[in-house]
């Protein structure tokens, strides 16, 4: 089972700043990846929050993307919608 704010509590902030910099349909590249992993306990944890959008072959041809309740939980905040809500 998935913990997204877990995640999103536990990812650098660099990290979390780039993700929220580079936008919601960003391709994961492999750093990101990594501290993505990193977040949700190690190498590898991380699956759970990214999905491969396309071909699943060549594994190196892989296209990683965030789930979109992922998306959701770490852009909210900086929508109109998000902003009205945390001051509620």
């Amino acid at each position: 089972m998935t913990n997204i704010q877990g995640l999103i509590s536990s990812l650098a902030p660099d990290a979390l700043a780039a993700l929220q910099e580079r936008g919601p349909d960003q391709q994961l590249d492999r750093d990101m990846l990594d501290a993505i992993d990193r977040a949700a306990g190690g190498p590898g944890e991380g699956r759970g929050y990214y999905i491969v959008r396309g071909s699943l072959t060549p594994l190196e041809s892989r296209q990683y993307f965030l789930r979109d309740d992922v998306v959701d939980a770490i852009w909210a905040p900086l929508s109109p919608e998000g902003i009205a809500r945390a001051g509620a």
